[in-house]
């Protein structure tokens, strides 16, 4: 659910009208690094220096209440309503040839460990919050303090690391001289393809590695991790390249710059120091704080008991929802999901600034290259993309680039139901046999609407996976009241579910007090009756003569990894049930890589959480309550698991088996850039063999 904060309206209309004011008088440089921030971050051209936002952000003292009460709401949630608390003790299952690596976490454990060291600042506190969230290597699993998400960290040289001549190595994938051109030789461009070497003194390809395994969060497939760190090319509304974690981040780098050393094809090593170039992020608060007090008390605390996050130019939900939970109920009015956080983060870094195709930058550079050049655009929808493959040997392929599962409208007649559907018929209409998903960079949205792709590709299959929810009193309780507020539409409101056994609707709360106990751990603990989520389209079945036929052997599904929550709940669907062949590309050479990440069912976050129960009048008792947040931020958490197929005991989060790909493919430098480069090898496996 979207909301429009009335505080975010109203600190924008102040803003503007402080930002027409006349420029105030030079004032003597203070001894508060904060005030000095306030100083740099003007609204027009504001240019932040690395030392001062260091010693802004160091200058907070460690506030041992606010940590208290952080680590109140984190254990408090987390311990009652985070589905995999138990299972992340002993990590995903061991299976030969998985791709996962990632360390067990005892959650209550780790939070009381960073309750019980002596902290510096309150900067570090925060962040050990922030890396202790990120080392499930979830994507649903987060912890973000805006209070120090303030400024945004930028390299202009964007990297990755294909496999050319058998050796994977770093190299320049764009030079973007828009953020900046200090460190940078007078012809910037002639950086791109060459190697580098060596970051900051270490082997490149480990530099990056070690940052995306400690930051990224995304999987726990370090492959995976590796893609989230490095430029890559996608479609949503057109075709772009996101510059990557390593070169656009939130978190304070350990050094004001970069130090490269670069080997081009010609000519000797160079060695770069690039500053990072750092400005303003979409939560600074202009013109508003003027010291280290102002700015804890704008930036940081979260002094409104209705309001757990802000920013002057996002739309954000300021009041605890339920939007995580709003599952399909009756008559189909209600879709659902919160976005995952992986997918928030991807998103606020932005687009590499390069010309449109066939226009030059005015640089005096070459001309931009198409990115499809193999391909014919039949459609677009809210949600994809729909291609022709237009070689001789493969124009009878087609593909569909599915950007989001966000649909946007949580309606079941939402015109991208129709739409996506029209999108595959014109396909088909005009001779495709074969069927290309190309999902790269797909972090989720509408679990309604992937359970929708499902059925419409395959209308005798069951398109939706079952799914339980951890138990204990507190959900016991809270459960039944939730059934006393039935109107209330919270995700304890067990009439909202199916139930799997019966495949109809729960009448009253034995879903949740009807325990099924289960190993997790090494410990014996209750989950739910298994459900899944209602449905009910009414546009399917597709009409007689309309119907889709392609065949399972005649498809394939193509991603770089990140392919989560409701994107996953389409690849491994068609995986696992149908046998419908999958391909990932980039990643760890030699190494197998997962096509998709996080299916952990749904998210939800602290303050939807807080808002549900407080919306069913549900107390928890004593100091187990759930709680909002002392500071400007959110954390997030998946409260429903889904499996494999219905008789599963592992949940799909950590069922090792299913992850690895049918085929990892290498990245090279013309696939990074051209993706129906990659289509067309595709295409071409699925060409019927000769006898």
């Amino acid at each position: 659910m979207k909301v429009t904060s009335i505080l975010t309206i109203a600190a924008a209309i102040c803003m503007a009208s402080t930002t027409v004011d006349a420029a105030p008088k030079p004032t003597k440089p203070s001894n508060d690094p904060c005030a000095e921030l306030a100083k740099q971050g003007k609204y027009n051209n504001p240019q932040l220096t690395y030392d001062v936002v260091k010693r802004c952000f160091t200058n907070h003292k460690y506030k041992p209440d606010v940590a208290a009460k952080v680590l109140s709401a984190m254990e408090n949630t987390l311990g009652n309503f985070f589905v995999f608390i138990d299972q992340a003790k002993v990590g995903p299952t061991k299976v030969a040839n998985s791709p996962l690596d990632t360390k067990p976490v005892d959650a209550l454990k780790e939070l009381d460990a960073i309750r019980k060291k002596k902290w510096a600042n309150d900067y570090e506190f925060q962040l050990a919050v922030t890396r202790f969230a990120a080392s499930f290597n979830d994507g649903h699993v987060s912890y973000r303090n805006f209070c120090y998400m303030t400024a945004k960290f930028m390299q202009p040289l964007s990297l990755y690391a294909p496999v050319v001549n058998g050796k994977q190595d770093v190299r320049v994938f764009y030079v973007d001289t828009t953020i900046g051109k200090k460190g940078l030789p007078s012809n910037p461009t002639s950086l791109v393809d060459c190697v580098v070497q060596s970051i900051d003194g270490q082997p490149a390809l480990k530099a990056i590695q070690d940052f995306t395994d400690r930051v990224s969060a995304i999987s726990k497939d370090p492959g995976v991790r590796l893609n989230d760190a490095l430029a890559s090319t996608s479609w949503y509304d057109e075709w772009s390249s996101s510059p990557g974690g390593f070169a656009n981040r939130y978190e304070l780098p350990p050094s004001a710059s970069v130090k490269y050393t670069i080997q081009c094809a010609k000519g000797p090593v160079q060695t770069l120091n690039v500053p990072w170039v750092i400005r303003p992020s979409d939560f600074y608060e202009y013109s508003t704080f003027t010291d280290t007090k102002s700015y804890w008390e704008i930036q940081c605390e979260n002094s409104s008991a209705d309001y757990n996050g802000r920013s002057n130019s996002r739309s954000s939900s300021p009041v605890p929802s339920t939007a995580a939970a709003r599952i399909l109920a009756a008559g189909g009015k209600k879709g659902a999901s919160e976005t995952a956080p992986a997918l928030t983060t991807f998103r606020e870094r932005g687009k590499i600034t390069q010309p449109k195709p066939g226009q030059s930058n005015g640089r005096g550079e070459p001309k931009t290259p198409a990115v499809i050049t193999q391909a014919k655009l039949v459609a677009t929808s809210r949600t994809s993309a729909f291609y022709r493959l237009t070689g001789s040997k493969v124009k009878d392929a087609c593909v569909v680039v599915i950007a989001t599962e966000d649909t946007e409208e949580h309606e079941y007649d939402s015109d991208e139901y129709i739409n996506f559907a029209k999108g595959l018929q014109k396909l088909q209409s005009q001779g495709c046999t074969k069927l290309i998903l190309d999902m790269t960079n797909n972090g989720g949205g509408l679990i309604d609407f992937a359970y929708y792709i499902n059925r419409l590709l395959f209308p005798k299959a069951d398109p939706y996976f079952v799914q339980d929810i951890r138990t204990n009193k507190m959900v016991h309780d809270a459960s039944r009241q939730a059934i006393k507020h039935h109107a209330a539409r919270s995700m304890l409101d067990a009439t909202q579910y199916n139930s799997a056994a019966t495949n109809k609707r729960f009448k009253d709360s034995s879903m949740f007090t009807k325990d099924v106990r289960q190993k997790r751990g090494g410990s014996t603990v209750t989950f739910s009756q298994r459900s899944y989520f209602p449905f009910n389209w009414p546009f399917l079945p597709l009409k007689k003569g309309q119907e889709l036929k392609f065949k399972p052997e005649n498809m394939a599904i193509i991603t770089n990894g990140f392919c989560g929550s409701a994107c996953s709940m389409i690849a491994t669907r068609f995986a696992i049930t149908q046998n419908v062949r999958t391909y990932a590309i980039g990643g760890i050479a030699k190494r197998p890589l997962s096509y998709f990440s996080f299916p952990g069912g749904f998210v939800t976050e602290i303050a939807s959480v807080v808002g549900d129960l407080s919306m069913i009048k549900y107390k928890a008792p004593g100091k187990t309550a759930p709680s909002l947040l002392p500071i400007m931020g959110s954390a997030n958490l998946p409260m429903g698991e889904l499996y494999a197929f219905a008789n599963s005991t592992v949940p799909l989060e950590y069922d090792s088996q299913f992850y690895a790909a049918t085929v990892h493919l290498d990245q090279d430098p013309v696939s990074a850039r051209h993706p129906d480069n990659v289509w067309v090898k595709i295409a071409g496996d699925l060409a019927p063999k000769k006898k």
